[in-house]
């Protein structure tokens, strides 16, 4: 809301890289990856595009973007539309272009693979662990993407490193918050908040 986009995406994809690892030494061994092959394939081939997409769309554009993303799943989730669909090689690979555009272009690569494999009823397991596997490798692929488009620079990145200790301890906390407090009430509350940022961060770009 607060800072060009082209400042903030690359920042969130390095403070990320704390928590996914986070999530993926916890799940690790429920790793399936070879019917995930596809979803993974595609995401990282397609990354680089939504890079390509942030160094030439304008900040505005960008901003609003991500506005209108943020909202439209949110408002999604909190409606608790479920479709149901069967996994295809084809879905997977589709599923996994349009999140690796996401990834490059806003680092919001997660609800194109969410909705697809809930809709495909993953085992809950699987799902942690191969999520956060795809969320790594997409965001190892989009750092260098960022370089090599001219978002950021390397310089840049390294100062951007100074916020993963805070993200390495915010997921810490979360980590233990979640035994103890009411997860669908915390949803709910997390989900409203984003859909009225989301449309914040949109008119206040266009603003």
């Amino acid at each position: 809301m607060f800072a060009p986009a082209g400042w903030a995406v690359p920042v969130i994809a390095v403070s990320s890289l704390a928590l996914n690892i986070m999530v993926l030494s916890t799940s690790w061994r429920n790793l399936r990856l070879r019917g995930f092959l596809p979803l993974a394939l595609a995401g990282m081939v397609f990354t680089p595009a939504g890079a390509w997409m942030l160094s030439s769309l304008s900040d505005t554009a960008v901003r609003v973007i991500i506005g209108i993303s943020v909202t439209s799943v949110s408002i999604l989730s909190l409606s608790k539309w479920a479709p149901h669909l069967e996994r295809t090689t084809l879905g997977m690979a589709l599923t996994g272009a349009l999140s690796g555009i996401f990834n490059g272009l806003t680092t919001f690569s997660g609800p194109p693979a969410v909705i697809y494999l809930s809709a495909t009823e993953t085992e809950k397991g699987s799902f942690r662990a191969n999520l956060s596997a795809f969320f790594l490798a997409l965001t190892l692929i989009a750092i260098p993407s960022f370089v090599g488009m001219g978002v950021t620079s390397a310089e840049n990145l390294v100062q951007a490193a100074i916020f993963l200790p805070a993200a390495a301890l915010g997921g810490t906390i979360g980590i233990l918050l979640a035994k103890k407090v009411d997860s669908s009430v915390f949803r709910k509350m997390a989900l409203v908040a984003l859909s009225l940022l989301g449309v914040l961060g949109a008119v206040q770009a266009i603003v």
